[in-house]
């Protein structure tokens, strides 16, 4: 059309939207994970477009950080020595970090960014790129570029692909004055630097953090290099923390907790569009010993990861069992020794009847539980209404009513606690502890609404509540919460949920409770289900297990455990 220009072309962005949407067509085979992560690009990307949402999609942007990372030398394998060649996983990780941008400016969506995949897939060989090209090219005053691990050495891995990456590049330390030295990488004319950075206190003081990579984030085992990096970015307009690792068998580090932060982002159980997460491993009843499902783990199959080599290392595994955990964390990107989610959140969401109300049920015979907290944690009920359906399965229609004091909601201790309580799924309490007198007062009110056969409490929680609940007639029974009790109605709300026997209201504040359960599974096959961290709140689901195991033995006959295996239900 005359008087315009047509755009550039930008066939690295062309190559990263063709990832994603084979991905999502199923014609990359890929784990859920990179499947939502594809879905959440193409759904953002197609918003962008038609000027909905608050992101602009600029391909130029993501183009001209590739076009960069091209001039640089592969430093490893058989092209070392020639121009950088990404490959279609790590153009998509491109396309998001800079593709994506507030709209009507510059400024990029992505703060935090995390990429779990196996060793040997090119990890280093994006990461360093970006660090560099954030730290000399984007031109920033004083940019600090770090590659962070909890010990120097670690922290020089990167380091030194980056250096080197420099060292060989002449044309790029002509072109934007930068320079090496053995410890840092820097740019004269804007005072920029680029260096290592590990867990000793005195390297982390005083940080302004314009790029991070925090390398192999699974074997940190305190959160403090992380927290020091994010908490170090607020001076920049738009910083990132890029977070690179393979898994582990440390579950309880930084790592397994930034993991499971990001499944619940891809889940959409948790709302952060700041963070870009792509997680690479296998589905969950995936066969490990089956290549197909290397090839589902690995982006860089037959590229940076040698079929072959792969090939050799999981027959030995598999026929040593001293060597079976490391290849299912280092080639797999499997948690070894963590405890599983336990429930399906896609299976749960599939019971949701937005005509089940509360209004609905009144009169129905049920059975409530209750788990109390005080202050940070959530108080819950939970209400099952047990029938039995055409199939001669028991069913269940449920609900839940969760509080949370007024100071844990402002303080949004999770980001969507103030949503919910503006929903009305969250009920706030005044003051800084949740108000007893109120959850008492709205179980004596169901209890006029519905015909409550049994009120459970965990007999350590609220003695004096109980007695007077008792004292006027409700039906008040002792609940403890041990394996012995846990189990079974566990794995029958896994099952009623796979089988269709259960409905709820699409309460977002249980489905949050349900999402966090992990299950921890004793020599018999018992499950305990319980938190992995503090923050993962789990009072409804516990609310509801305790609910549905008084309706279990109130009924007083065995249930059919349809489709629940004895194991973790993977998500």
């Amino acid at each position: 059309m005359a008087g315009k220009t047509a755009p550039e072309p930008c066939p690295g962005v062309a190559e990263a939207v063709a990832y994603a949407q084979a991905v999502a067509d199923g014609e990359v085979p890929a784990c859920r994970f990179v499947q939502q992560a594809a879905a959440r690009f193409l759904s953002d990307q197609a918003a962008a477009a038609r000027g909905e949402g608050p992101w602009d999609f600029r391909p130029d942007l993501a183009e001209g950080a590739m076009l960069f990372a091209a001039q640089l030398p592969n430093i490893k394998g058989p092209e070392a020595g020639q121009p950088l060649r990404l490959m279609p996983w790590q153009r998509f990780v491109f396309a998001n970090l800079f593709g994506f941008v507030e709209r009507g400016t510059t400024t990029r969506r992505y703060r935090q960014a995390v990429v779990y995949v196996p060793r040997g897939n090119g990890k280093t060989t994006f990461a360093a790129p970006i660090a560099l090209y954030l730290t000399f090219i984007e031109g920033e005053g004083g940019a600090e570029g770090y590659a962070a691990a909890v010990t120097r050495d670690q922290a020089r891995i990167l380091f030194d692909a980056a250096q080197q990456m420099v060292r060989r590049s002449p044309e790029f330390r002509a072109a934007f004055g930068v320079a090496e030295r053995a410890n840092a990488i820097f740019q004269e004319r804007t005072a920029s630097r680029f260096v290592p950075v590990s867990s000793d206190a005195k390297s982390l003081d005083g940080l302004n953090v314009t790029v991070a990579v925090c390398d192999e984030l699974a074997s940190h085992r305190t959160a403090l290099v992380y927290d020091v990096l994010l908490t170090a970015m607020g001076k920049r307009r738009h910083p990132l923390l890029l977070s690179i690792s393979t898994a582990t068998g440390n579950t309880s580090g930084i790592g397994k907790q930034l993991w499971d932060y990001a499944v619940r982002v891809l889940d959409g159980l948790q709302e952060d569009d700041r963070l870009f997460a792509l997680i690479y491993t296998v589905d969950d009843g995936d066969d490990p010993w089956d290549e197909a499902s290397w090839i589902k783990a690995n982006p860089s199959w037959g590229q940076a990861v040698q079929p072959e080599a792969i090939r050799a290392i999981m027959r030995q595994a598999r026929n040593n069992p001293a060597q079976e955990a490391a290849a299912k964390t280092r080639h797999l990107n499997v948690w070894v020794g963590a405890d599983e989610a336990l429930f399906s959140t896609r299976a749960w969401r599939a019971c949701g009847d937005p005509d089940l109300t509360w209004e609905a049920l009144e009169g129905r015979e049920c059975h409530v539980a209750v788990d109390l907290a005080a202050t940070t944690d959530l108080t819950a009920l939970a209400l099952v209404f047990p029938s039995r359906g055409l199939d001669g399965k028991p069913h269940y229609d449920v609900l839940a009513r969760c509080y949370l004091n007024e100071a844990a909601v402002l303080e949004a201790r999770n980001p969507s606690y103030p949503g919910w309580a503006a929903e009305g799924w969250l009920s706030v309490t005044p003051g800084n502890e949740t108000d007893m007198q109120a959850v008492e007062a709205d179980l004596r009110s169901l209890a006029a609404r519905f015909r409550v056969r049994s009120l459970a409490f965990d007999p350590w929680q609220a003695r004096q509540m109980r007695q007077s609940l008792a004292a006027d007639g409700l039906p008040v029974v002792e609940f403890h919460m041990r394996t012995g009790n846990l189990s079974e109605p566990t794995k029958e709300l896994g099952a009623a949920m796979l089988a269709g026997r259960l409905r709820h209201d699409g309460n977002p504040v249980l489905e949050w409770c349900l999402g966090n359960v992990v299950g921890h599974y004793d020599a018999r096959g018992n499950v305990y289900p319980r938190k992995a961290r503090p923050e993962q709140k789990i009072d409804a689901a516990m609310a509801l297990i305790m609910a549905l195991g008084r309706a279990m033995s109130d009924a007083g006959s065995e249930v059919e455990l349809e489709g629940f295996l004895a194991g973790p239900l993977f998500l």
